[in-house]
């Protein structure tokens, strides 16, 4: 309104020169003056008018141009929003995924651990039982090396038959012995390689002397 004002007082002065608005209200003698008053004010007033008019229209336009780009932004917002919500998604999935395999091989990783603890386990018992395989080793040839000899010392075996090489026959008995009875019970019968345990003569025929035995060894 101040530009509009000054504007169309500066046209008015231009064009009626002493005939101003300022000049109008100084002399104020003449009927003349007092129209030409009244037609500066109507060309002031249709001035401020019509940059009111053309600003408002310029206002409606700024408002139209205001709303399209609104509208296209608040697009541009949603579209991007979609987009960071899908790319936000995609990565949740992506880590859901990511934890599951990542739980997976810490359960691979455990059941590979207990297995190599088991095989470290079973390392540690192999020295052992190398060992104790290497005394074996050691025993069987012996065994095959002295097969069909008697392990050295002295002791005595029961005889059957003749004694080995090396081996000494001894003989000894006890006959006629007396026993509470002669049943089984007292007297079993039994006999192993040349020894002989049992009853003196047959059993029952005599009660008071029931029973014999017979050892023979061979000694070294």
């Amino acid at each position: 309104v101040v530009s509009c004002f000054s504007s169309v007082s500066s046209g008015i002065n231009a064009e009626y020169g002493e005939h101003s608005i300022v000049s109008s209200y100084t002399d104020t003698s003449t009927v003349q003056q007092l129209n030409m008053v009244i037609v500066n004010v109507l060309y002031f007033v249709l001035g401020c008018s019509l940059l009111v008019v053309t600003a408002t229209c310029k206002s409606d336009e700024l408002k139209s141009e205001l709303v399209v780009s609104m509208t296209k932004t608040t697009l541009l917002v949603d579209q991007l929003l979609t987009e960071q919500l899908e790319k936000y998604e995609a990565l949740t999935s992506d880590m859901a995924e990511a934890i599951a395999r990542i739980t997976q091989l810490e359960e691979k990783v455990a059941a590979a651990e207990a297995a190599q603890a088991a095989t470290v386990a079973k390392l540690n018992v192999l020295p052992a039982l190398e060992s104790r395989l290497t005394e074996l080793a050691e025993r069987q040839e012996e065994l095959q090396q002295n097969q069909g000899s008697w392990p050295t010392g002295s002791y005595c075996i029961f005889s059957n038959g003749d004694c080995p090489a090396g081996f000494t026959r001894y003989a000894g008995h006890i006959r006629a012995f007396d026993t509470y009875d002669y049943s089984e019970t007292y007297i079993k019968p039994v006999r192993f390689g040349d020894s002989f345990f049992g009853c003196h003569g047959p059993c029952g025929r005599h009660t008071s002397w029931d029973a014999e035995m017979y050892i023979t060894t061979c000694c070294k």
